[in-house]
């Protein structure tokens, strides 16, 4: 074989490898064809855009807001709800019958005048009577608890009625169970 001979079989032998290079070439006329945005399957779901989702703890956040601070008091030695305090109730009650996985802890207070054991024996009946009557608005009772703290958790403290008053009352406390 002569000189040319061997040119030729080298230039074939680099030809024809090149043709076997691992990097798939693309066909300029081959077309990608993108799905319609009206066609659907049986099973599509609309999709809305710009709607974001509440999470189950924002939800309640948002609910609670409204209702946040606001206690039932209590006259003096007593675990009475008062006429005027029916709707802080209500107002409660609405939360938690919205709430989905949401409940409260009611948190009986007293104030100073009384032994320990006593305030919270008191205490304890007028989270109880918040709680009955939540239950009477329709809340399950597995969403409510009631505890006492007697005379340990005092809102105001001095040494006369404007801040006895204020420390006999119920509070609300939420919960995600």
């Amino acid at each position: 074989m002569g000189r040319c001979s061997n040119s030729s079989l080298v230039a074939l032998a680099i030809i024809s490898l090149a043709g076997c290079s691992n990097t798939p070439k693309q066909d300029a006329r081959v077309e990608t064809r993108q799905p319609s945005p009206r066609a659907s399957t049986p099973d599509a779901q609309p999709v809305a855009t710009g709607v974001v989702q509440e999470s189950e703890s924002q939800k309640f956040g948002r609910l609670i807001k409204g209702v946040d601070g606001r206690s039932v008091y209590f006259a003096y030695d007593d675990f009475t709800i008062k006429h005027d305090h029916h709707q802080v109730v209500a107002a409660h009650a609405g939360v938690l019958s919205k709430a989905g996985k949401g409940a409260v802890v009611l948190e009986g207070n007293a104030d100073e005048r009384g032994s320990r054991e006593y305030n919270l024996a008191l205490g304890q009946k007028r989270a109880a009577a918040v709680a009955d009557g939540l239950r009477a608005l329709g809340i399950p009772a597995d969403k409510i608890e009631a505890i006492s703290f007697g005379k340990e958790k005092p809102r105001a403290v001095c040494h006369e009625e404007k801040c006895w008053a204020e420390n006999r009352r119920v509070d609300f406390t939420y919960k995600l169970k």
